[in-house]
């Protein structure tokens, strides 16, 4: 990991490669017990549309857990997992900002 200065009060964030944030983002997919096989990958807005079209709430109701109290923090373990799979398969930079 990388500390860099931000332009916010001093303070710093960090900078990961892909495999490590894919690391992460895979001990909190299981310390939360998010369904990775039933969270889509690929389309464009596949991810935000499972979370937002229903598709997280009928796999909830047959697959509950941790995943399933906190959404929210679910959606975000999603997407983390998704752009580091998608970065190191294709290739290509994750950015954020």
């Amino acid at each position: 990991m990388l500390p860099i200065g931000t332009a916010y009060s001093g303070e710093e964030t960090a900078v990961a490669g892909a495999p490590r944030v894919l690391a992460l983002a895979e001990r909190l997919a299981g310390a939360v017990t998010l369904p990775v096989d039933a969270v889509p990958a690929g389309e464009n807005l596949a991810l935000t549309l499972w979370f937002l079209g229903g598709g997280a709430e009928r796999t909830a109701r047959v697959r509950p857990g941790p995943w399933a109290e906190d959404r929210d923090a679910a959606f975000y373990v999603a997407l983390y997992l998704r752009a580091a799979q998608y970065s190191l398969r294709y290739g290509c930079p994750m950015t954020y900002s």
